[in-house]
């Protein structure tokens, strides 16, 4: 089946009332791409460890996306836009309106182009809709990220799935904190620990590592909260693939909650913070057993 997706090139004042023209006509999953939510955004409160030099780059331009059946006529449209433009008490941008025929399962699925299995040792981590055939003694996660954090191939999940690799070797208790798709919990499980907990403090992703438990034939308890509201004891391993400022805060507890001798497994951490959670984690009691840098990020095995 194909569908007719249409393009509206606007400003950030108008791109609302263009969406709910697009809606008016039919289009179904309306999206807008406008660079100044993303100024908004770093205005807040947050604190952002990284952010991307080319997100800075404002574009006074909004595109307003949606798409509706290919042999729907656009002359509601271009009628809605004239009204628009003439009674609008803002600037409105050209509203200059382009359209492509796609497929609908690619509009919908057109994120997933850009997965692809990634290798780790023996683990690999496999999108869910790849057919992919295992070469012998390779452990395979099947992963669908959703939107959750967490697909193996940002460099801080592959700093932790390369540290867990090396560190399981069966049987351990485990718990992934902040755990986002899941992905560490299974493939913990996957390479033979003997049981997972994970939590995070976001439902998306408490549903999204569910979900990639069961899709993965192992059983996680997940559970939305921080550590002191999953950890039931403590842990052979503690996974932690968060931000700087979160892991400073939470080292404490970490230390709290790992058996002595445990391994802690951590990143999330960009290079220019590391000395700051190396002196935390240092401090709450851990020694340092390994360091790996992948780029712009750091993780860290502890002991």
């Amino acid at each position: 089946m194909k569908v007719k997706q249409i393009t509206i090139y606007t400003t950030s004042e108008a791109s609302e009332l263009v969406a709910d023209i697009l809606f008016d006509i039919g289009c179904e999953g309306v999206s807008i791409y406008d660079s100044a939510d993303f100024a908004t955004l770093l205005s807040s409160d947050v604190i952002w460890d990284y952010v991307d030099e080319n997100a800075l780059k404002r574009d006074p331009v909004v595109r307003v996306v949606g798409c509706v059946d290919e042999n729907a006529s656009l002359a509601p449209l271009h009628e809605l836009l004239d009204n628009l433009k003439r009674n609008c008490l803002f600037e409105t941008g050209s509203l200059e309106i382009s359209c492509n025929i796609v497929e609908a399962d690619a509009w919908a699925d057109e994120w997933k182009k850009y997965y692809s299995p990634q290798h780790y040792g023996k683990l690999t981590v496999v999108p869910e809709w790849i057919d992919y055939k295992a070469a012998p003694g390779e452990t395979v996660v099947k992963m669908d990220p959703g939107m959750a954090f967490g697909t193996g191939e940002h460099e801080s999940t592959r700093i932790c799935l390369t540290l867990l690799e090396k560190t399981v070797k069966g049987g351990e208790s485990v718990i992934d904190v902040g755990c986002g798709s899941g992905i560490l919990a299974a493939a913990a499980l996957k390479l033979g620990a003997g049981c997972a907990d994970a939590c995070d403090i976001d439902p998306i992703a408490v549903k999204a590592a569910g979900e990639n438990a069961a899709r993965n034939g192992v059983n996680v308890r997940v559970v939305q909260g921080s550590i002191g509201e999953c950890a039931r004891g403590k842990y052979d391993i503690i996974l932690a693939n968060i931000t700087a400022d979160v892991l400073i805060s939470m080292s404490k507890d970490f230390k709290e909650h790992i058996k002595d001798g445990g391994a802690l497994i951590m990143s999330g951490v960009i290079n220019a913070r590391s000395a700051q959670v190396e002196q935390a984690v240092s401090d709450a009691g851990f020694t340092l057993a390994e360091k790996i840098v992948d780029g712009e990020w750091t993780g860290y095995l502890w002991r």
